[in-house]
């Protein structure tokens, strides 16, 4: 993303977002949202207060708050007529700073968003992808076959696909389309569930008063977004005006370099799979992660060997953990 502007431009382009929220019903003097029932607005008035801020990093880039709300915007106007309510548009976003924008973006065009892993085997992708309905594709990296480019949006190509021929209607205030846990229904074929705006932001509304956790705080961006928790995860900092390190698939898939990249951001909120969290105890035993205050466990049944583990390694002494696939519980 671009570097922060100076302050003259960040006061114009602040304006231009002030114009934005009050088209999305908000209000830009800083009253209380007139909605705050969806993703997308919400984040317009965190991206309102804290325009300069950095919101999200990755290994080789920053992007601030209003960098993306502004992208997000763009990419909302390359959908519209293309995509809206009921509809689903495949989202192949690369783990990036960026990536926050092509959700947001779909969402402000009233489309749900379908993540889709690059890299993925192409027919489990187009499988997913007749299964959503969806016809439109947000990539910034690559386009699979019978994908026509129609726009560009900052690294993003939004991209047609054949028309589906049996179209599906997604229920109002869909938010994204997950895939279903493991061991699902048994008989019962893999497709994809939506879930709502309201459902997310509750997760949210219960994990930020729970953390008591604010701007000052720096949470992991962990999971791919093609997993529930991968896109519930990144909104507990980008709502709360905080800032989200994104891990990289390659840092994802090796503990010990997950365990320094901890250390090194400074992280305060990680969140994790107990599956991935055992994991990360194994291999930053005898470290320590003294910035660390908070571990989020959540995505799957919390065995109470995890937490037990984590505590004996001491690998971060002050931090509490907590299981949140329910009510809020420490462990």
């Amino acid at each position: 993303m671009n570097p922060t502007p100076e302050q003259p431009e960040l006061e114009q382009l602040s304006a231009e977002l002030a114009g934005l929220l009050e088209r999305l019903g908000l209000d830009p003097a800083g009253e209380r949202p007139a909605r705050r029932d969806r993703i997308d607005v919400r984040f317009a008035a965190v991206a309102a207060a804290h325009p300069g801020r950095i919101a999200a990093q990755d290994a080789e880039d920053t992007a601030t708050y209003l960098e993306l709300e502004l992208l997000a915007d763009d990419i909302a106007r390359r959908l519209s007529g293309r995509a809206g309510p009921g509809e689903a548009v495949a989202v192949r976003a690369r783990r990036t700073c960026a990536a926050a924008a092509a959700v947001v973006g779909v969402m402000r065009s009233g489309a749900a968003v379908l993540p889709l892993e690059p890299g993925h085997n192409p027919g489990l992708q187009e499988f997913l992808m007749r299964d959503s309905g969806a016809e439109m594709v947000l990539s910034d990296s690559g386009l699979l076959r019978d994908e026509i480019p129609v726009a560009k949006a900052g690294p993003f190509v939004v991209a047609v696909r054949p028309e589906q021929a049996v179209r599906r209607q997604l229920p109002e205030r869909t938010a994204f389309l997950a895939l279903p846990s493991a061991g699902g229904n048994p008989g019962r074929a893999l497709s994809v569930e939506p879930v709502t705006h309201l459902d997310v932001l509750s997760w949210v509304d219960v994990a930020l008063p729970t953390l008591e956790a604010g701007p000052d705080d720096v949470w992991t961006s962990y999971h791919s977004m093609s997993l529930d928790l991968g896109m519930r995860e990144m909104w507990g900092p980008l709502l709360s005006g905080a800032r989200a390190v994104v891990v990289d698939r390659d840092t994802a898939c090796d503990a010990r370099e997950f365990a320094r990249t901890l250390t090194a951001h400074g992280v305060t909120v990680l969140t994790q799979l107990p599956s991935a969290l055992a994991r990360l105890t194994t291999a930053a035993a005898g470290t320590r992660i003294p910035s660390l205050r908070h571990v989020v466990l959540a995505g799957e049944p919390v065995p109470p060997s995890c937490p037990a583990a984590w505590h004996t390694a001491a690998i971060a002494p002050q931090a509490t953990v907590w299981d949140l696939t329910g009510p809020p519980t420490r462990v």
